[in-house]
C-alpha cells in the first residue's frame, strides 16, 4: 500500500490532468447536443443575408432523426445464460433504464459513462453520466478504464450567465485500485476498490485506435450538411417574403413630377395615378418573382447527402417515397442502418457486459470474475419486425428439414424472438414435455 501523502499528490495529480481533458471537450459536446436539440448555431457568409437575420436558428431536426432511428432500434434486453441473477438485479435497481439513457448519450456525443456506486443500505446502483460530465483513459487491450472522472455537482456562480462553462466542483476519480472522493475541490475521502477494476465504465459508439471514446451519429460532415441546409432556409425566407409581396416599380414618370415618398406598394393599397398634361400616364410594373421550387430541390439533394452519411433513407427525414412491396424490401431499403445497428449492438453489449461483472463483483466484494459471469451473453429486442406469416411458412419448411431447430433458442431467434424470451420458451416447452412424459407413467410398460 502507497503511503498517504504519496497516494493523495497522486490523486491531486490525476484529477488535474482528468480535469483539463474534460473541459477541453464541452464545448464539442455541447455542440453535439445543440445539433440535436436544433438549437445550434448556423454561421453564415455575409453574402445575401440581412444582419438581422443571420443569428436565426432555422432549427433543422436531421441530427435528432438521425439518433433516435438508430437508438430506437437498439433496446437492450438482458442477459442470456444468465446464472448469476443479473437480470434481475438490473431490474431491481432501474438498470435497464440507466442503460437506456446511456446509449442515447453515446449516440449524440460518441460515448457516455456509467458508475457502479453504492445506494447506501449496502447495496450497488449504477449511475449515468454525459461526456459533459465524465471523462477517463481507455485501455486498448482490455477496452476498459485505465483510470476515469466524474463530476457531480459544479461551481456555478450567482447570478447564473447562460453559455458559461462552469468548472466542476464536487467530482470522483476511479482507478482500479481506488476511488478518490473530491469535496469542493479536496480529497474528501479515498475508498479501497476491491475488484480491481475501474468502478467507471465507458460505453462508446464507433470506438477506434485513433477515437478510443468513440464517433458521435452526428459527424462533422452530417453537420456541415445540416449548416448548408440552415443557410437555405434562411434565403428561402427572403425569397418567400419577396414572393407574397410583389415589388412594384413605376417608369415613365414626368420630369419634375412629384414623388410621394410614402408611396406603399403592400396589397390591398391602391394608388390613384394621373396622367400628365400631354396625356401620358406612367407605366406601373412588377419586378419578376424568383420561383421557391428550387429551394425545395436543393434540400431534396442534401437530404440525399445527409442520408448517406449516416445510413438512413428519405423517408426517415419526411420525404415521401414508394412504398415497400414487402418486409424484405423494408429491410433491403435499411440494409445500411442495419449494419449499423448490429454492429452497434456488439460494440455495446461488450460493455454492458463487462459494466455488469463490475457491478455483480462490487456487490460480492470479489476481485475474480466468477466462471459464469464470463459465460452470460447480452440480448438485444429484434431490429425489424418479422412479418409473421411469411416466417411462419419459411420456418415450417426449415424444420422439416431440420427438426434438431424445432423447440431450441436458435430456432425461436429466427422468427424474430429476442433471447430472454427464446429461453423462457424452451423452458417452458421443457417442462411440458417432462409433464406429458410423467403423466404417461414415465415410459414403463
Amino acid at each position: 500500500m502507497q503511503p498517504a501523502t504519496e497516494l493523495q499528490d497522486y490523486a491531486y495529480s490525476l484529477a488535474s490532468r482528468l480535469i483539463y481533458s474534460l473541459t477541453e471537450k464541452q464545448t464539442h459536446v455541447q455542440d453535439k447536443y445543440d445539433y440535436y436539440n436544433a438549437d445550434n448555431d448556423t454561421p453564415d457568409f455575409g453574402i445575401s443575408t440581412p444582419m438581422r437575420m443571420r443569428h436565426m436558428r432555422p432549427g433543422i431536426g436531421w441530427a435528432q432523426r438521425a439518433v433516435n432511428t438508430l437508438g430506437d432500434r437498439l433496446i437492450f434486453d438482458g442477459f442470456a445464460k444468465d446464472s448469476s441473477s443479473i437480470n434481475t438485479l438490473l431490474e431491481d435497481i432501474n438498470g435497464y433504464g440507466v442503460l437506456g439513457k446511456a446509449k442515447q448519450d453515446a449516440l449524440i456525443a460518441g460515448c457516455a459513462f456509467i458508475a457502479v456506486s453504492d445506494d447506501g443500505n449496502g447495496g450497488k446502483v449504477l449511475v449515468p453520466f454525459t461526456a459533459q460530465e465524465a471523462t477517463g483513459e481507455i485501455d486498448q487491450t482490455t477496452g476498459l478504464l485505465k483510470y476515469g472522472l466524474a463530476v457531480t455537482k459544479w461551481h456555478i456562480p450567482k447570478p447564473r450567465k447562460p453559455g458559461i462553462m462552469y468548472a466542476p466542483k464536487d467530482y470522483i476519480v476511479f482507478t482500479p485500485e481506488y476511488t478518490f472522493v473530491f469535496v469542493n475541490r479536496v480529497l474528501d475521502q479515498i475508498v479501497r476498490n476491491s475488484t480491481n477494476r475501474t468502478m467507471l465504465h465507458a460505453i462508446t459508439h464507433r470506438s477506434s485506435a485513433d477515437r478510443p471514446l468513440g464517433k458521435s451519429r452526428i459527424t462533422n460532415t452530417a453537420r456541415r450538411i445540416i449548416n448548408e441546409v440552415g443557410r437555405m432556409k434562411r434565403r428561402l425566407e427572403i425569397a418567400e417574403e419577396f414572393y407574397s409581396m410583389p415589388q412594384r416599380y413605376i417608369s415613365g414618370l414626368a420630369e419634375g413630377a412629384d414623388v410621394d415618398g410614402g408611396l406603399d406598394s403592400a396589397l390591398g393599397k391602391v394608388w390613384t395615378i394621373t396622367k400628365d398634361e400631354e396625356g401620358d400616364a406612367p407605366n406601373v410594373g412588377v419586378l419578376a418573382q424568383l420561383s421557391i421550387e428550387g429551394f425545395e430541390t436543393s434540400k431534396k439533394d442534401k437530404a440525399r447527402d445527409f442520408c448517406a452519411e449516416t445510413a438512413l433513407t428519405m423517408r426517415n427525414l419526411g420525404y415521401e417515397t414508394a412504398n415497400p412491396t414487402s418486409g424484405e424490401s423494408l429491410v433491403a431499403m435499411s440494409d445500411d442502418l442495419l449494419l449499423e445497428a448490429k454492429h452497434t449492438q456488439s460494440e455495446m453489449g461488450r460493455q454492458i457486459k463487462e459494466i455488469a461483472i463490475t457491478l455483480r463483483m462490487a456487490l460480492d466484494n470479489n476481485d475474480t470474475i466468477p466462471t459464469q459471469l464470463n459465460e452470460i451473453s447480452p440480448a438485444w429486442q429484434p431490429i425489424f419486425e418479422q412479418n409473421i406469416g411469411a416466417v411462419g411458412d419459411a420456418m415450417f419448411k426449415l424444420f422439416q428439414a431440420m427438426p434438431e431447430l424445432v423447440g431450441t433458442v436458435e430456432g425461436y431467434r429466427m422468427m424474430g424472438i429476442g433471447i430472454r424470451q427464446a429461453e423462457e420458451l424452451v423452458k417452458r416447452r421443457l417442462a411440458a414435455n417432462t409433464g406429458t412424459f410423467m403423466a404417461s407413467g414415465g415410459g414403463t410398460t
